[in-house]
């Protein structure tokens, strides 16, 4: 393979690994907005609510969410791949 090919190649690669990150960051962006929305229902129902047990139970709902549903789905570990493949590039002196 050619020198010109090779660096097509790592370019087209480079491409890749970044468009790659930039979908992970932007899937876990939408997973907090949907959150956010969920957490503003939960909310709602709170202040809706009738006596203190009901509110305990909505602020309940709302813990669960948070613990339950947030972290898991923003796939951090997707995250943390991209990161230290956009440190291999960095380190290769991949081009911008």
């Amino acid at each position: 393979m050619d020198t010109n090919t090779q660096a097509e190649l790592m370019a087209l690669e480079a491409k890749s690994v970044r468009d790659k990150a930039r979908k992970r960051l932007q899937s876990a962006i939408n997973t907090l907005q949907r959150s956010m929305y969920d957490l503003e229902c939960i909310l709602e129902k709170l202040d809706e609510a009738q006596d203190d047990s009901k509110r305990a139970r909505h602020m309940n709902a709302a813990i669960n969410h948070l613990v339950c549903n947030i972290q898991p789905n923003l796939r951090i570990d997707l995250l943390a791949n991209s990161q230290a493949e956009l440190a291999v590039l960095a380190v290769q002196g991949a081009a911008e």
